[in-house]
């Protein structure tokens, strides 16, 4: 479901780029799960969490699209925040810079579940990993670390955010959650569209 919410641009336009990649990675799912190695399958799952919305962050910088974090600002402040000084083109870093975390995350837990020793890809299948990742703190990482990584930029980001654009005001952390919360199915309805115009 992820790798085909991932690959759902292509798939929907025809590309054929876009069904191999789909076609191989399910083959390759399909085979794990066979061969008694699903779990490998699971392992993947943050992966994809983060490609997936790395790729949705990354889609919004296309030239004459709207940048995901100023609709989001948009959609829990008001769209004529958006264009107080400063405010767009911060809007633009950011999404910039989720892009990049969640993009490099993705490839960082691709190379620990692919050379972890003595239960990572390679291994498991007998062969060996141009590097060696030992222990089971790869593990701890991919389920639990890279989302607490995420948490801690949310957390540093806000701080640096309310410093940077002093000149306005802003909520309150615990007000700004309250919002995401509440306003999440507008926002969703946004990107979803933006999604199904770009297809």
């Amino acid at each position: 479901m992820l790798l085909s919410l991932l690959l759902w641009p292509g798939l929907h336009a025809r590309s054929v780029a876009a069904w191999i990649v789909w076609g191989i990675a399910s083959l390759g799912i399909g085979a794990l799960a066979i061969t008694g190695r699903g779990d490998i399958a699971l392992d993947f799952m943050p992966v994809m969490v983060n490609a997936a919305l790395c790729t949705l962050f990354a889609r919004t910088l296309a030239p004459g699209s709207e940048p995901l974090i100023a609709r989001v600002i948009a959609v829990l402040e008001s769209p004529a925040r958006v264009q107080l000084p400063r405010v767009a083109a911060y809007a633009r870093a950011l999404t910039w810079a989720w892009s990049l975390l969640l993009g490099m995350q993705a490839v960082l837990l691709t190379v620990l579940i692919t050379c972890a020793v003595p239960d990572g890809l390679l291994a498991r299948f007998g062969w060996t990993p141009p590097f060696e990742i030992a222990g089971d703190g790869w593990r701890w990482y991919l389920h639990l670390g890279s989302y607490g990584g995420v948490v801690a930029f949310l957390v540093v980001e806000y701080a640096f955010r309310r410093w940077h654009l002093r000149h306005i005001p802003h909520a309150p952390l615990p007000v700004f959650v309250t919002r995401l919360v509440r306003r999440w199915p507008a926002l969703a309805g946004s990107v979803m569209h933006d999604v199904r115009s770009d297809s």
